[in-house]
This record gives C-alpha cells, structure tokens and sequence, in this order.
C-alpha cells in the first residue's frame, strides 16, 4: 500500500469512530498519532517509538499508542521478564528468529 495514502485512511478510520487502530509500521502509526489521540492505538513492529515520538518511554508510554516495537535485542530482557511472569514454571526457553528480516536481506 502506499504510505501517502495513511494519513486519508486513519483520518477516515477517525470518523467511522472505530474502537482501536492497528497501526503496522512507523508511517502507519506516524498518520493515527497526527488522526486521532483518543482512539487507542497499536502499534507493531514500529522502530524506535521514543525516538519516533509515539511513547514518552518505553516503560511509560503515556498517551493513545502502544504496541511493539522492533527493538528486539534492547526489550528481550523485559520480553523473558513477561515469558518468566506467564510461565512461572518454564525452566528453558527457544526463540526461533531471523535475524535479516526486517533489513532487506531475508
């Protein structure tokens, strides 16, 4: 899909008075941050969301946006630290993972 295009659709997913948007990438999120700072919005995979300005940190986002972020290597200890809280009992953990996706590559 077009990025230029996200402005115009999160603009009209403002007034169709959805319940959450599902924002996929920085444009994405970037276009209903501008749309919207009532209407919760996810974000996935979005790449640095403090440096971007769609959380104020990583462990206060504040506002309307929250989701995931990218940053695989800097949030893996909080992502075992949730695993560990879900899964109080899991003595070894796999992670399955391509390490070129996301950089062209894979």
């Amino acid at each position: 899909m077009d990025e230029k295009k996200f402005p115009e659709l999160a603009t009209e997913l403002v007034h169709l008075n959805v319940d959450v948007i599902v924002a996929a990438n920085n444009p994405a999120v970037e276009a209903a941050r501008r749309a919207t700072r009532t209407i919760p919005i996810v974000m996935v995979l979005a790449e640095d969301p403090v440096a971007s300005g769609f959380a104020a940190s990583l462990a206060r986002p504040g506002g309307n946006i929250t989701g995931f972020s990218s940053q695989w290597a800097e949030l893996f200890g909080k992502r075992l630290q949730l695993l560990k809280e879900a899964a109080p009992h899991a003595l070894r953990v796999a992670v399955l993972w391509d390490p070129t996706f996301g950089t062209g590559t894979g």
